[in-house]
């Protein structure tokens, strides 16, 4: 097109078109944009085939890491001297690497997911401080759940599990490599006998015991997980809906025997920065609880810090709600705030769980043994959380794994000790989001942004054309007339 050419009009419809057009296209896309642009974002979040919210929660597109911190008891002879403490030495970190793939997982018309969740552990010597073969000393835990179970029985039944504990390998305590305290587990006589014995009086579910014996590369070790897909409702999106087929866990009276929360690795977008989160842990088999604290920044990301409380672990001393946590007709043995039982969930053994080295907990955990120093840098359970996109930026999952053991007269092993909680080992799970992914949440949290200033910009350009024409039209340049022609209408 040669504007040249272009007569007056011609001209105007061009300049008046483009300024119209580019002025209503702006218009558009600022007032319809935002809404387009959170739909966008939403949908990609959403747990359907073909999302990137699908693919990462497949397989953990970022790495996992596990690191166990292992309590050497370094006098267990002096036990039953009420002058000395238990005295623990922290070995570690034993670091492994975790690979998470979710597999026969089903979904359902209502908008939720079933699946069964493999994990995988590889052992990791450069962000290790020590070896597999490094030797632990820590109570035998076969024997203190057998004493525990058999605490309240008749005396004849006692005099039995006393002669069995003596003659068939009870100890009060053991030494392992830390391999075989983690995932490889220990051969132990005491276990073979009662797998030989075959009783319903003593449940012991497993022929090698370890921490996380059988557990890795399992399918089903963690149960089958039923969360909503977020498909019908994006803020119900990884909301845990079913645990193992059930709505309740068995182990806890309502609401705590509730499924309730996410499993920590999904979480809704546009989350209210001053709410609680609930995040359903497995190995407690209940859900806890965690508070807003503040902002944590990494890879250009604002993330809102989510952090284990005082209230977390309370089974009712400090927090009422947290009361159905413990057994209401034995209330009196339940444990002091910062530590719970988990004795159902966990085959009856006497086992309690807490922060690392008591962080939060009462302080005569902390004054009842020697080698304990509780920081909140070091042992704080957080989740840092992008609340406009609900991507986890950075996890600290720090739980502590203690024992409890006490006197009996009617075992032999058990009988003058101290009544101690001891602390077995500390994990703590940890993962960051890469700068990659990092740089695709910035994307979707400022998509809506970006419209609007490009919005703004046609605006812009439009109101330059506008401006422009009505210029001419009022001093009448729209067409550059020559010297002959201006002779021409002053003659």
């Amino acid at each position: 097109m040669c504007c040249k050419c272009c007569g007056e009009t011609q001209r105007k419809v061009w300049v008046f078109g483009l300024g119209s057009v580019f002025l209503v296209l702006g218009i558009l896309i600022v007032v319809f944009w935002p809404g387009i642009a959170d739909n966008l974002v939403e949908d990609g979040l959403t747990l359907k085939p073909g999302t990137d919210a699908y693919e990462s929660w497949l397989e953990a597109p970022i790495p996992i890491y596990l690191s166990f911190y292992m309590f050497n008891w370094t006098n267990p002879e002096d036990i039953r001297n009420p002058n000395i403490k238990p005295n623990f030495v922290e070995m570690g970190p034993y670091t492994f690497l975790e690979k998470h793939k979710k597999e026969n997982y089903t979904f359902y018309d209502n908008a939720t997911v079933a699946y069964y969740e493999r994990r995988t552990w590889f052992f990791d010597p450069e962000k290790s401080n020590g070896t597999l073969d490094d030797m632990v000393t820590a109570a035998h835990a076969i024997t203190a759940t057998v004493a525990d179970e058999m605490r309240n029985q008749r005396k004849i039944v006692k005099k039995i599990i006393n002669f069995m504990l003596n003659y068939e390998g009870g100890k009060l305590y053991v030494t392992k490599p830390v391999g075989e305290w983690i995932f490889d587990g220990y051969q132990d006589n005491i276990t073979d006998f009662l797998n030989l014995f075959n009783t319903t009086k003593i449940d012991i579910p497993y022929k090698r015991f370890g921490w996380l014996a059988d557990r890795n590369e399992s399918l089903t070790y963690d149960g089958l997980f039923t969360i909503h897909t977020g498909t019908d409702d994006i803020s119900n999106l990884g909301r845990l809906t079913h645990w193992n087929g059930k709505s309740e866990t068995g182990f806890y009276d309502k609401p705590c025997g509730v499924v309730n929360g996410t499993t920590g690795d999904l979480f809704p977008p546009k989350m209210n920065v001053n709410d609680e989160i609930t995040i359903f842990a497995t190995d407690a088999c209940r859900f806890m609880n965690l508070r807003p604290r503040g902002t944590f920044e990494n890879h250009g990301l604002t993330a809102t810090k989510w952090v284990g409380t005082e209230e977390t672990l309370d089974s009712g001393e400090n927090y009422p709600n947290q009361a159905c946590f413990c057994d209401s007709e034995r209330f009196d043995e339940c444990p002091k705030t910062g530590v719970v039982e988990c004795k159902a969930c966990r085959d009856k053994a006497p086992i309690y769980s807490s922060f690392p080295h008591f962080y939060l907990a009462d302080q005569s955990y902390v004054n009842a043994v020697s080698g304990m120093k509780p920081e909140k840098e070091k042992h704080e359970f957080f989740l840092a959380v992008e609340p406009i996109t609900g991507v986890p930026v950075q996890v600290h999952g720090r739980i502590q794994i203690n024992m409890m053991i006490e006197p009996d007269d009617d075992f032999d092993i058990y009988r003058g000790v101290q009544k101690v909680l001891m602390p077995m080992f500390w994990f703590d799970q940890y993962a960051e989001l890469s700068s990659e992914l990092a740089s695709r949440a910035k994307l979707a949290i400022n998509l809506s942004s970006y419209g609007i200033i490009f919005g703004y910009s046609l605006i812009a350009f439009a109101s330059v054309f506008l401006i422009t024409g009505i210029t001419l039209t009022v001093t009448k340049k729209w067409v550059r007339r020559t010297p002959e022609d201006e002779d021409m209408l002053t003659n």
